[in-house]
């Protein structure tokens, strides 16, 4: 299996790979040049922010069963 910098947790695949262009694609709007390992390092971010949110949820839903 190739190596790659995914996430997965529980059936939820998501990459900092994944997110890059909509990043990209929001920084464009920003006054000013951004560089693109920022993008990156926020995607990466995002990509942990989301799976963070999704194992706080399903262990909350864990102890109410």
């Amino acid at each position: 299996m190739p190596n790659t910098s995914s996430l997965i947790t529980g059936g939820l695949t998501v990459g900092a790979t994944q997110l890059v262009p909509a990043v990209e694609w929001v920084l464009s709007g920003c006054h000013g040049s951004v560089p693109e390992s920022v993008s990156t390092l926020i995607a990466g971010l995002l990509a942990a922010g989301i799976h963070a949110a999704y194992n706080t949820a399903v262990a909350r839903g864990a102890t109410k069963q």
